[in-house]
């Protein structure tokens, strides 16, 4: 026989009560001859661990959307929703697959952007696995052409107009309003950390919409000829790693170096250096000139009389993608160099094999068919007729574990497919 206390008096009583249901216990008393309350019959139904269900302790859950699968995120808090800026995660921390990115509050503290796709591959959702094996299935059976993982920062023109670049050449990207844009001497800038940057719009050289006064503005900043520039563009603006077929014809048009299909949608992929280029091709000239003076010094000092087996300067381009292959012989091919196309390491390899003298330069993509380039270069460097060469490995995501592994079989430097800047200046430092 139980017995309860009195809250009042503090007496201890006999227990009367004919049922007793306590609503976070695994086991209940009821009696069924009694009419069940909906609490009390929501208890006599729960077992296992303590559960509770009442508002109080209620869980908080997200549905998100991963393409066309969705899954709840259990979250602690649900704040509000605002419009943020998308910041690229720095080469450290891309490998974290849960986090798309960072945005900096209205307070100042930066907060992480969740990955909802990335989450529901840790997790190992078996919807998105399957996706996911249906989708790598299908890439093998189209035989991966022009097909190429890329991190790219999504963006609008004019509001039909899905725009991205190449993540890993943004610097930054910064939410401005159309009052902070001058004019001045026919160029448009804004004051940016203490001096003025110039901008420039997608619309100033190809046959696309203006931005328009309605739209909330941002600026994706480069570093271009050596300097710092930035694109205007409008929101939202997102972060995706996609394997997209990158069509290099039928939407060409100066800035814009191809287009693809992302999120459903017929996106234009930008060419800052091209954009740039057209319209201040002055800079490019005198960068070119600071070249060529540094070469004649180099030439000139003393410590200039190490000799070279090779005739010209020729670089062997070993990408499997016809976009990336050509997009990247156009930024090679000048005056002073060469690009030898090749498909893939076996080719590139055969090729070496005829002509063991006549290069100055490899430059290979990672991941190919029928010999990837971590192989290529593991044949070269167990020949010893290409002791004397350098080779660059282009790659779309340089994980640490890819430069990791390209050290070990003798690649000398990792380059960003798309930063046309950086790669040259590895070219120009590594060329024989």
């Amino acid at each position: 026989q139980s017995s309860l206390i009195d809250p009042e008096s503090g007496e201890e009583r006999e227990d009367r009560r004919s049922a007793i249901a306590d609503r976070r216990s695994p086991t209940t008393t009821i009696d069924e001859s009694l009419e069940q309350t909906p609490d009390e019959e929501f208890a006599n139904k729960r077992s296992g661990q303590d559960r509770r269900y009442k508002a109080s302790s209620d869980l908080n859950i997200v549905v998100v959307s991963a393409g066309s699968f969705k899954y709840g995120l259990v979250v602690d808090d649900l704040h509000d929703s605002i419009e943020i800026v998308v910041k690229p995660m720095g080469r450290h921390l891309k490998h974290l697959a849960s986090y798309a990115g960072a945005t900096i509050m209205g307070d100042g503290r930066v907060a992480l952007i969740l990955d909802v796709a990335g989450i529901a591959k840790l997790a190992d959702l078996i919807s998105m696995a399957g996706s996911q094996r249906a989708q790598d299935l299908a890439e093998a059976g189209e035989g991966g052409r022009n097909k190429d993982r890329q991190s790219l920062l999504l963006f609008r023109n004019g509001p039909e107009e899905p725009c991205a670049v190449p993540l890993e050449i943004v610097e930054r990207v910064e939410q401005i309003q159309h009052e902070d844009i001058e004019i001045k001497s026919g160029q448009k800038v804004i004051k940016y950390r203490g001096g003025s940057l110039p901008l420039f719009a997608l619309s100033d050289v190809s046959e696309v919409a203006k931005l328009s006064s309605e739209q909330e503005l941002v600026v994706i900043v480069f570093t271009v000829a050596e300097r710092e520039i930035g694109l205007l563009a409008s929101q939202p603006v997102d972060t995706v790693e996609i394997k997209a077929v990158i069509d290099r014809d039928t939407l060409r048009d100066t800035g814009i170096m191809g287009s693809s299909i992302i999120k459903e949608q017929t996106t234009l992929i930008i060419d800052i250096y091209e954009l740039v280029e057209t319209l201040k091709p002055e800079w490019f000239e005198r960068l070119q000139k600071k070249k060529e003076r540094e070469k004649k010094a180099q030439r000139q000092s003393p410590d200039s009389s190490a000799t070279t087996p090779l005739k010209s300067k020729k670089i062997l381009l070993v990408e499997d993608s016809d976009f990336f292959r050509s997009q990247l012989k156009k930024y090679i091919d000048d005056d002073e160099r060469q690009c030898i196309p090749a498909e893939d390491g076996l080719i590139a390899w055969n090729w070496l094999q005829e002509h063991p003298d006549e290069l100055s330069l490899i430059i290979t993509d990672i991941e190919m068919p029928n010999m990837d380039g971590f192989e290529l270069c593991r044949r070269i460097r167990n020949d010893d007729r290409f002791n004397y060469l350098k080779i660059i490995a282009v790659t779309s995501l340089a994980s640490d574990e890819h430069i990791a592994k390209g050290k070990s079989v003798g690649i000398d430097d990792y380059q960003i497919k798309l930063d046309k800047d950086k790669l040259l200046a590895s070219i120009d430092k590594h060329i024989q």
